[in-house]
């Protein structure tokens, strides 16, 4: 389960984005914990997303909000939380706990402007495709580290 790390610094200010599906069905807003990116290439990951990673921002449960469209939210079970995506056009937006409060992470893909959105670190790089090049400049653990999973 990934929650709030501290392999960042801090930033103080709030961020809160809107982000969306492909197809527009669903459009939502949710504030970042700052500094909280990660690019996961465990192979849950990977078949969810169809790529050799997944980078998603961790988010405020309880600042989740759905503009339209929640209606249209499917999600899936993975073991430990659910992979939530558009019954409409199939975009992955989120993960989360049965209690939002617990953790709540956000496809970077569907946030807009999400250009400085950049991630901390690489996770569970174990499963990492041969061929798939993770950012360099940033750590890679294997597995989540006890930082993220507290």
């Amino acid at each position: 389960m990934l929650r709030r790390a501290t392999l960042s610094i801090e930033i103080e200010q709030k961020i809160m984005v809107t982000g969306r599906c492909l197809c527009g069905a669903i459009e939502y807003q949710v504030e970042l914990i700052p500094g909280q990116v990660y690019s996961c290439h465990c192979t849950l990951c990977q078949r969810a997303h169809g790529t050799a990673f997944a980078t998603q921002a961790l988010a405020v449960g309880d600042t989740l909000n759905f503009i339209k469209g929640e209606d249209k939210l499917t999600d899936y079970f993975s073991g430990g939380g659910y992979r939530a995506f558009c019954s409409v056009c199939g975009s992955r937006l989120m993960n989360y706990a049965e209690d939002k409060s617990q953790y709540v992470s956000v496809a970077v893909g569907g946030i807009e402007d999400n250009d400085q959105i950049c991630p901390v670190a690489n996770v569970c790089v174990e499963s990492q495709r041969s061929w798939a090049t993770e950012v360099k400049n940033i750590p890679s653990y294997e597995g989540i580290p006890k930082e993220v999973a507290e």
